[in-house]
């Protein structure tokens, strides 16, 4: 069988080359670089899953971090936490292996499966009723008097900013807000402070799984963010991305399977969506919500308490 893969970030570069291993022929498409690091806009920061995940299909991690943190600042607040930064084109290139991109769209008559890897465009699976998105601004930023040691976060109106160290005085910068446009807010922060070598704007879909559906249509079968795998509040994406790659080709052939496998995987995206739903609504979050929300992966130790003034504070500021 002939197999399209649309969209060569995490999951598309992932599933062509270990198709392509596995016997298929395949196609890996991606529509021109849009960024100066041919990578799609993301914050090269990973959470504590990340090692864990690549091992598992045989890659390294300690090749891809650039730098591990035990902590970082919220609101000038040291917590402790367990993440990394890393270097995104270079995973994206040995996911690849040694499938070529080609640049455009597929003639989908041409194939007998098509993978939609096309993230927020979701370009050949059915559109999603209420589908939902925030917007992002992303820097690369040299130097700066004030920059932080770790990663930095702070919050915005409807969101947060981040500034995450890359090594050699660089800092990638970013901002993200669901009720707002960030490029207004994230002068406020500081964290420009230095020489901004790029930037870019995109967009996240924060819908989740659970309002994604379907995640197959005929013989299209959509991964990543495509059906909604970031998590809605914080953004993170890398880890569902490569996690629903892995469970399409255990049910390459079992659409039913495939689908339960991603709902029963991203419980926490359901509990994040829910509580962005509310708290856009201006609803202030309550000590019943807090079971809702799980931040294990990012190693973050918060109260109760604490993690319902951060939530309110992400949307109502």
């Amino acid at each position: 069988m002939k197999i399209a893969v649309a969209g060569a970030g995490v999951a598309g570069s992932f599933l062509a080359s270990r198709l392509s291993d596995a016997g298929y022929v395949v196609d890996l498409y991606d529509l021109p670089a849009q960024t100066a690091c041919r990578a799609s806009p993301c914050a090269w920061m990973a959470t504590r899953d990340f090692p864990a995940v690549l091992e598992a299909e045989g890659l390294e991690p300690e090749k891809y971090v650039i730098e591990h943190f035990d902590a970082f600042f919220l609101q000038e607040q040291r917590l402790e936490a367990d993440l990394m930064t890393i270097h995104k084109p270079a995973l994206l290139a040995d996911l690849r292996g040694e499938v070529g991109v080609r640049t455009g769209r597929p003639d989908l008559s041409e194939y007998g499966r098509v993978i939609d890897a096309t993230g927020t465009a979701r370009a050949y699976l059915p559109a999603i009723t209420g589908d939902d998105f925030c917007r992002c601004v992303q820097f690369r930023v040299q130097g700066g008097d004030r920059a932080p040691s770790l990663p930095s976060v702070r919050y915005v109106h409807g969101g947060y900013a981040w500034s995450f160290p890359l090594g050699g005085g660089e800092r990638h910068v970013g901002c993200l807000s669901h009720l707002a446009d960030p490029a207004g807010l994230i002068g406020e922060t500081g964290y420009l402070d230095g020489e901004a070598h790029c930037g870019c704007r995109s967009r996240l879909r924060v819908t989740s799984p659970y309002r994604a559906q379907p995640f197959v249509s005929g013989n299209v079968c959509g991964v990543g963010e495509a059906i909604g795998c970031t998590y809605p509040l914080v953004g993170d994406g890398i880890v569902p991305a490569l996690l629903s790659a892995r469970l399409l080709l255990d049910h390459f052939d079992d659409p039913a399977g495939y689908t339960q496998a991603v709902l029963d995987a991203f419980p926490g995206m359901q509990g994040e969506r829910t509580l962005l739903e509310r708290m856009k609504a201006g609803r202030r979050p309550s000590p019943a919500w807090i079971d809702e929300v799980d931040t294990s992966r990012l190693g973050v130790r918060v109260t109760p308490a604490g993690v319902a003034r951060i939530l309110f504070a992400l949307i109502a500021r």
